[in-house]
């Protein structure tokens, strides 16, 4: 390498290093409160949680039962996809972070914003309005992570109609990992002495299970809240359960995002929104064909 390659090289690292990432840049950014769901649409989200968590766990408790040997195939399979999906979600509500303003960012972007820079208490004090947002903004209703939660539904009528235990472990997998996801976060910050409370019996044995085999760590999950509103770019540690090698990929995708940064501009986060949708595109047309072909080839 040539003394001048080196030397522009150099000099744009050093550009990059001056960066500030700071929410200075944002036009018209007001502190807000977190969103809270009262009265009758508090009682609708409720239900609607109640008939996502039985169904889920019903039609779980059901393929193990009639299949138990395929469930055990196939859940691996969607507990990875989940953490890539996962990871994708959570690079581009840092990239909000960094862009949004408070007014336009979604319940779930809102509320894991003040949990990083306020009270790390929101998510269990507000655990309907965070969790339901992993299935449908609490807010708006029809979102992107509606349609796609819609999309998996369909698509586990239309394997349904292949057979009942494909459709039934389709949905049923795909509804707990997300169901998973939205609650071990939210675990990570409940004090250890109110989760026996806070959490029913069979929720509070099986996080502490995860914690025990290495899958969850309130521990190291603590890492990756090391930065603070003044160093919002210095992020590490993405997913919040254990996944080989998914982490390498999460810093490399927020490292990119961050050279697309132009203060005043949400370069970053159409960036990774963009990358998200891309992945949950692959996702959901390679996961029901994984389903397929396990269970056709072994167990039709």
């Amino acid at each position: 390498m040539s003394a001048n390659s080196e030397a522009f090289e150099l000099n744009g690292a050093d550009k990059l290093s001056t960066i500030e990432y700071g929410r200075e840049h944002i036009p018209q950014d007001q502190e807000m409160l977190p969103y809270s769901l009262t009265g009758l649409r508090r009682s609708v989200y409720l239900a609607l949680y109640v008939l996502i968590v039985s169904s889920s766990i019903g039609g779980l408790l059901y393929t193990f039962y009639v299949s138990p040997l395929f469930g055990l195939l196939v859940l691996p399979v969607c507990y990875v996809t989940n953490n890539l999906l996962f990871l994708t979600s959570h690079c581009r509500l840092h990239a909000s972070f960094i862009e949004l303003a408070e007014a336009k960012m979604g319940v779930i972007c809102h509320n894991s914003f003040i949990h990083h820079y306020r009270n790390p208490r929101v998510y269990h004090e507000k655990w309907l309005e965070t969790r339901m947002s992993y299935f449908m903004d609490a807010r708006t209703f029809f979102d992107p992570v509606f349609r796609g939660m819609v999309f998996l539904a369909l698509t586990s009528l239309i394997l349904y109609r292949i057979h009942p235990v494909l459709g039934i472990a389709f949905f049923s997998t795909q509804y707990v990992a997300e169901l998973l996801q939205s609650t071990i976060h939210e675990w990570y910050h409940n004090p250890v002495r109110n989760r026996k409370t806070f959490y029913s019996a069979p929720v509070y044995w099986a996080f502490t299970f995860l914690e025990k085999i290495g899958l969850a760590s309130t521990k190291h999950h603590s890492l990756h809240h090391r930065h603070q509103l003044h160093t919002l770019d210095d992020v590490d540690v993405w997913l919040d359960l254990h996944v080989p090698f998914l982490e390498t990929l999460a810093s490399r995708l927020w490292k990119k995002a961050l050279t697309k940064y132009v203060p005043g501009q949400s370069n970053m986060t159409g960036y990774i929104s963009r990358a998200g949708s891309l992945t949950a595109y692959l996702v959901f047309l390679i996961n029901p064909v994984i389903y397929v072909v396990v269970f056709l080839k072994w167990f039709d």
